[in-house]
């Protein structure tokens, strides 16, 4: 018998390629308002708004994402060729997870831009958008234009980001080098803060790991958690809109896991070294995490205690499917991830009722891959995401975006489609 259940209902919707050059609506109030206002006033608007986006606060960021959205594109209306408009419109479309916008609307930017105010911001957003995007050796290509046109500042943080690509690409050489030019650079230039030495360390040593030489890696290791004692950088890392974002974002877990085996929290290491498996089952940097664990096993280390799942998934079916997209193929990406969102089934509050109904709007990319989750929650726990469930529906939208990749016949389009999912879920406490 179930005591409770709480069903799960998944709506995506899928916006063609043609929502590039798409304006969203107007909010009421001061976004219509604000069409008779001159380009210069609109953009500052914008630049407050998004200074002022409330990150942490989902909902909240999103709307001041959507408005500054809105003032950007109607000061474009009034300035086509505004560089400072296109870089941040093309901020907005990173921050907001589309990625592949952001780098239509950067190059464009970066084709007008004149002098170093406007070029180096511009050549620094273009090829993080790409890397974001999935488009890695093009971003690497962005970032070594970038140290051609050599601000000085930039060095540091420049070589470190492209050093990361060359190791998701698999170019450990190269990437030692990139993080090696990295320190040298910070060791000339002396920034106040740590935290650009830190990822620079923190990067040297993975990949000094990855190339099987354990002992200079622990000790770069100890270098960068001299800077980042607390792991800071990489609870930030953990945020895809934080600014300091690994490329694959799964990277994190690896840094986590290795971070922690040196500072002898070999429990830790481990969940971290099983999480990015989890994220990466068949990646280039598998077999490597794998030795860690059995290393830590065999010296003792065990599996942290799991917590008690409140809820469990117990049924999944895609109801409906529209469009070139089939739903075999959503039923299969379900299937091949059972226990997708199960982490997050202790962030289901006691006040859940019997039944729920959780709305998910999913954009999936040419690829298969999720590159923007919104969830809703209906009028079963009080519309909006009342404070009970943030933790609940953050976490959904998290592993979701993060987890789930439908296997696509063709990589030629974006696939327009809408389809619904069900899931049941009981409280664990009512198994036999």
């Amino acid at each position: 018998m179930f005591r409770r259940a709480v069903m799960v209902v998944m709506t995506v919707s899928v916006a063609s390629a043609r929502a590039v050059a798409a304006q969203p609506a107007a909010d009421a109030g001061d976004s219509q308002d604000a069409r008779s206002e001159p380009a210069g006033a609109l953009i500052d608007r914008a630049r407050v708004e998004l200074s002022a986006a409330p990150v942490g606060n989902p909902a909240a960021e999103k709307q001041a994402l959507h408005r500054a959205e809105i003032w950007l594109r109607q000061a474009l209306g009034q300035q086509p060729h505004d560089v400072s408009a296109l870089v941040a419109l093309g901020d907005v479309l990173v921050r907001t997870d589309r990625a592949g916008e952001a780098v239509t609307t950067l190059e464009r930017a970066c084709s007008l831009a004149h002098g170093p105010n406007q070029v180096f911001p511009c050549s620094l957003a273009l090829a993080a958008a790409r890397a974001q995007a999935g488009q890695l050796v093009e971003a690497l290509r962005e970032y070594d234009r970038h140290l051609e046109i050599a601000d000085p500042r930039t060095l540091p943080a420049v070589h470190t980001r492209a050093a990361e690509l060359h190791m998701a690409l698999g170019r450990l050489d190269e990437a030692e080098a990139r993080f090696g030019k990295a320190t040298d650079s910070l060791d000339q230039h002396r920034p106040e803060s740590d935290s650009t030495r830190a990822r620079a360390l923190y990067g040297l040593a993975v990949a000094q790991d990855r190339a099987a030489r354990d002992i200079d890696a622990r000790q770069t290791m100890a270098r960068a958690l001299g800077c980042d004692p607390e792991l800071a950088l990489l609870d930030a890392a953990a945020d895809p809109h934080s600014g300091a974002a690994l490329v694959p974002a799964a990277e994190v877990h690896y840094y986590r896991g290795l971070a922690l085996s040196v500072s002898g929290k070999a429990s830790e290491a481990m969940q971290a070294f099983q999480r990015f498996l989890a994220a990466q089952p068949e990646g280039r940097w598998r077999t490597q995490a794998e030795n860690h664990l059995l290393e830590l096993a065999a010296a003792g280390a065990e599996d942290p205690p799991r917590p008690h799942r409140r809820a469990r998934v117990a049924a999944a079916a895609t109801v409906r499917a529209e469009g070139p997209l089939p739903a075999p193929l959503i039923d299969a990406a379900w299937r091949s991830r059972p226990r997708l969102i199960e982490p997050c089934m202790d962030a289901v509050p006691d006040s859940a009722p019997s039944t729920l109904r959780l709305a998910l709007s999913l954009e999936i990319d040419a690829r298969g891959v999720l590159r923007q989750v919104a969830v809703e929650m209906g009028g079963d726990v009080g519309y909006g995401l009342s404070p009970d469930w943030r933790g609940f529906a953050a976490c959904v939208s998290r592993r979701v975006k993060s987890g789930l990749r439908v296997a696509r016949p063709t990589r030629h389009s974006v696939t327009s489609a809408r389809l619904e999912i069900v899931l049941a879920i009981r409280r664990q406490e009512a198994d036999p």
